[in-house]
């Protein structure tokens, strides 16, 4: 799974890549900045935390649950974290008032919710698929 993961990664970093060096109106130098921050903020920041929530559910939750347990932590600490923003206003302003016409929270809260609800139990549904399989 990993050597797909890594090609889908190097194929979409190659067209936006070429999208930035194709497209004349793009600040070079801002692209180069802001990917270095992202890179500084996803290695230092965000993989520190995403290793320290594992092993803090690898001591609280059941073996048989983790693999879970991870996929909805994870979904929804991205969710939460590109979503966030918006709902709390940021980025809106006097020139751009519609950023978010409608109550947004609202929909964050539902993912979420839906997110939690669904997961689990779609492995359970795996888990039965496999045992059938299985005779």
């Amino acid at each position: 799974m990993r050597r797909p993961l890594i090609a889908a990664g190097l194929l979409i970093f190659a067209y936006g890549l070429l999208g930035a060096i194709l497209d004349t109106d793009v600040n070079l130098v801002g692209v180069v900045v802001f990917g270095a921050a992202l890179l500084v903020l996803h290695d230092g920041v965000f993989l520190p935390l995403v290793g320290a929530a594992g092993a803090l559910l690898r001591r609280f939750v059941p073996s048989g649950w983790q693999p879970a347990v991870r996929i909805v932590a994870v979904t929804a600490v991205a969710v939460t974290v590109v979503a966030l923003p918006l709902v709390l206003g940021f980025g809106r302003d006097a020139g751009n008032p519609t950023v978010l016409p409608r109550a947004y929270g609202k929909g964050l809260i539902l993912i979420l919710i839906v997110t939690t609800v669904t997961v689990p139990a779609g492995r359970k549904g795996l888990e039965r698929l496999r045992r059938r399989k299985r005779r």
